[in-house]
């Protein structure tokens, strides 16, 4: 078992957020695996990332799919499919598992790469650029300023769970991601906790048609910002 697995972030949508070391694994892997979506626009986001900075015409790319199902049983079974093609895979060569942003967050790559390493295959993570981080910088924000608190917060979980407002009460900067289907019950609560001034909401960072809306402007997103909201991140201020 003397190939590798690396889990690699391509950081968000565009090869200009490709670290060096990014680029140097993925050239020595012969075969690298790449998330699909279902969205045209963004189907192959981490595989274009990628192939427009290096040449992958003799790599052996294998697209996977995820149906975001919430059976926890189908989801075991998508996974245990992409194990089996990546231990084939690991038999023969170097392999590498691209995902947008770092794959040290919210991330399919770590996953896949628990189970590779349980299976006693050498795994490496290869960091790069947060969605996060690049929205903050797109907005000229400082995060945290001396001994502040920052808290990353998967916004439809917390919101269906109720701890949303306990967050919102909080000190410190909230960093609420991960809010496709509740983007908008989540600003009412922010409105509701007079924070909608220190909000700030980053749409698609880093790609062509990133959209930036802050403070009371937010009140103003329409019905296609909230059909569209899978890519978005929401910054809020200190309540304090």
């Amino acid at each position: 078992m003397s190939n590798k697995f690396y889990a690699v972030s391509t950081g968000p949508y565009s090869s200009s957020f490709l670290t060096l070391q990014a680029i140097e694994v993925l050239k020595k892997c012969g075969t690298i695996f790449y998330p699909v979506t279902s969205s045209s626009e963004k189907a192959h986001v981490a595989f274009d990332c990628i192939s427009s900075v290096i040449d992958v015409s003799e790599k052996n790319c294998i697209p996977v799919s995820f149906s975001m199902s919430k059976s926890e049983e189908k989801t075991r079974s998508e996974y245990e499919e992409i194990y089996k093609k990546i231990e084939t895979e690991l038999s023969v060569c170097d392999v590498a598992f691209v995902s947008i942003g770092d794959v040290s967050v919210y991330s399919t790559a770590a996953r896949i790469a628990r189970k590779v390493e349980s299976e006693g295959f050498y795994v490496e993570f290869v960091s790069g650029v947060t969605s996060f981080c690049l929205a903050a910088c797109e907005c000229k924000l400082d995060l945290a300023e001396k001994d502040e608190e920052i808290r990353i917060i998967p916004g439809d979980a917390f919101f269906r769970s109720g701890k949303i407002d306990d967050v919102l009460k909080s000190g410190g900067t909230k960093i609420i991601m991960k809010s496709p289907r509740n983007l908008r019950n989540i600003i009412e609560r922010i409105v509701e906790f007079d924070l909608v001034e220190s909000a700030h909401l980053v749409k698609n960072a880093g790609y062509a048609n990133e959209k930036i809306v802050e403070g009371r402007d937010i009140l103003k997103l329409t019905e296609e910002d909230f059909l569209d909201a899978y890519m978005s991140v929401l910054i809020v201020s200190s309540a304090d």
